[in-house]
């Protein structure tokens, strides 16, 4: 049986929880490209993508999830296109407790809608923080069209059944198993 393997972008703003993401979920260990902050997401975090991170996930032996993980900071976007050449899908995470990223997502969400029609699921993340925007607040300030079905599907990047959520509402999507 020959394998088919799927790839699967991971984006969204710095601090979203694209690593952990996918830490959560690969079964390899993660091929990542973290460098220490150096600029003013100091207070936010230590170490930041720069290029991407890279997880993998069996599903059954026929089919294989490669997930790759974009960097977050603006300087980094030129990688954005690379890593979303031949995606298949991908998936926003949006930091549920930081609404002012709202604007950088939108504008990630804008980018690869352009570059790729394919399906994507918006997420948000960190619902575990005590001031965390509900999914359906995280839809109204990401302008996400109802209309068109664009849901927010609630997650803790850190809870592996959370992730495995995600992934299926993303393959459904890709499959039209809707």
């Amino acid at each position: 049986m020959r394998k088919k393997t799927f790839k699967i972008v991971i984006t969204g703003d710095v601090g979203a929880g694209k690593t952990a993401f996918i830490n959560t979920i690969s079964e390899i260990a993660v091929v990542n490209t973290d460098k220490p902050v150096s600029d003013e997401f100091r207070a936010l975090k230590a170490d930041t993508t720069v290029a991407m991170d890279f997880g993998r996930l069996t599903i059954d032996e026929g089919l294989v999830l490669h997930l790759f993980g974009t960097p977050g900071q603006v300087r980094f976007d030129f990688m954005w296109e690379i890593l979303s050449t031949g995606m298949l899908g991908f998936i926003v995470l949006f930091d549920s407790c930081r609404p002012e990223t709202c604007w950088n997502t939108r504008r990630i969400i804008d980018f690869f809608e352009a570059v790729g029609d394919v399906p994507y699921v918006i997420v948000a993340n960190k619902q575990d923080g005590r001031n965390a925007l509900a999914p359906r607040d995280v839809g109204y300030i990401l302008a996400l069209d109802r209309k068109t079905g664009d849901t927010v599907l609630p997650c803790v990047a850190t809870e592996k059944e959370d992730v495995k959520r995600v992934l299926l509402a993303l393959f459904e999507k890709m499959t039209g198993d809707e």
